[in-house]
């Protein structure tokens, strides 16, 4: 009976003292904690490559130029800017998260002048070029080579497409084609803005992992900001019976941090080490129609069928018509009677005198 609890106590012993199994810690993609969309812009190609000095602020009024194509088609060309706006638009629209967006361009008028979707080059190609030249040679008595006869050099190119990454540092090219009867003259200003239909699907636990209540992780997140609310909605409703006219206090720039801040810890102890602590989750359809911030250019020139026609062009030209018509007026007021005593229109008369 010893021997076989001391057998029994060896066993335990010994699996105890076992090396424990590494325990596999799942990873997860790192994901930006804001879009936003004011840092996306379209800029002028003097923008996109600043002196090599330093790095430039992007111009409180940019200029653009508008060019004809060979087929006659007016275009502007610029480039498409999103540093640390927290989404990288053509990795997005390759990997189909963004499924619809087009470059909006708008008059002084407030008319769609240009709409296209974003364009970017999808590949790079490499090419590379060998010359092979091929020569006859013939060992002759003293067995030294002889070279005979060579032919002409041949050129061979080989090109191979490498897809291009892009981060949210670089620039997109684009050209905006503008629509027939739509060109704005030397002066005006246009407006530039993009639009994108980001879709971003979601994960929901499920109710019973709440106690039935299908919105507890969310409220669990915002219910300080929630109860401060509520709080404040009291304190206002009170005071409107009481005759009082007051407003409804924002959150301060304070307040914000300390709530964002916050809800990233509650999001990340409910995460834990392996995930939301709750058995289900189902995923859910989320469509986002998003608008980036217009910015403002002023029309520098507009190209004309083989000449150019600038901005000062178009101030002298308008001078020119201001001129002309003084001149016009002018003219006019010369036959007025009142100004012309010798105008036809004035009758001679005659006073008698005794």
């Amino acid at each position: 009976m010893k021997r076989t609890l001391f057998g029994l106590f060896l066993v335990f012993f010994v699996w105890r003292c076992q090396t424990p199994k590494e325990v596999m810690v799942p990873n997860f993609p790192s994901q930006s904690e804001q879009i936003n969309l004011n840092r996306i812009k379209m800029i002028t190609k003097q923008e996109a490559n600043p002196s090599q000095d330093s790095k430039k602020p992007l111009t409180q009024e940019p200029g653009v130029n508008i060019e004809f194509s060979e087929n006659k088609i007016p275009f502007i060309q610029l480039d498409l800017f999103f540093e640390d706006a927290g989404i990288s638009i053509i990795e997005e629209i390759i990997a189909g998260t963004i499924i619809e967006h087009h470059i909006v361009a708008l008059n002084q008028k407030g008319e769609i002048i240009a709409k296209q979707p974003v364009n970017f080059q999808a590949y790079e190609i490499l090419e590379t070029k060998t010359e092979v030249m091929r020569n006859k040679v013939i060992v002759g008595e003293s067995k030294k080579p002889v070279k005979v006869n060579s032919t002409i050099p041949e050129t061979r190119v080989t090109r191979e497409a490498i897809e291009r990454q892009y981060t949210d540092r670089d620039t997109v090219p684009q050209v905006l084609e503008i629509f027939d009867g739509k060109v704005p003259n030397p002066g005006e200003y246009i407006s530039i803005y993009l639009e994108l239909t980001y879709v971003n699907p979601h994960l929901e636990p499920n109710c019973e992992s709440y106690g039935g209540n299908c919105f507890g992780a969310k409220q669990k997140f915002f219910e300080d900001i929630t109860t401060r609310n509520r709080r404040e909605l009291d304190i206002l409703r009170n005071r409107y019976v009481n005759g009082e006219i007051a407003q409804f206090p924002n959150l301060t720039q304070e307040e914000q941090s300390e709530f964002k801040t916050n809800i990233k810890s509650k999001i990340d102890s409910t995460n834990g080490s392996f995930g939301p602590r709750h058995a289900y989750t189902k995923f859910f359809f989320r469509e986002w129609n998003l608008v980036s911030s217009p910015r403002y250019f002023r029309i520098l020139s507009v190209g004309k069928l083989g000449r150019q026609s600038s901005l000062e062009e178009a101030k002298d030209e308008k001078q020119t018509d201001e001129s002309k018509e003084k001149g016009i007026s002018d003219k006019d007021e010369g036959h007025s009677i009142f100004d012309s005593p010798t105008h036809t229109k004035h009758k001679k008369r005659v006073i008698q005198t005794p």
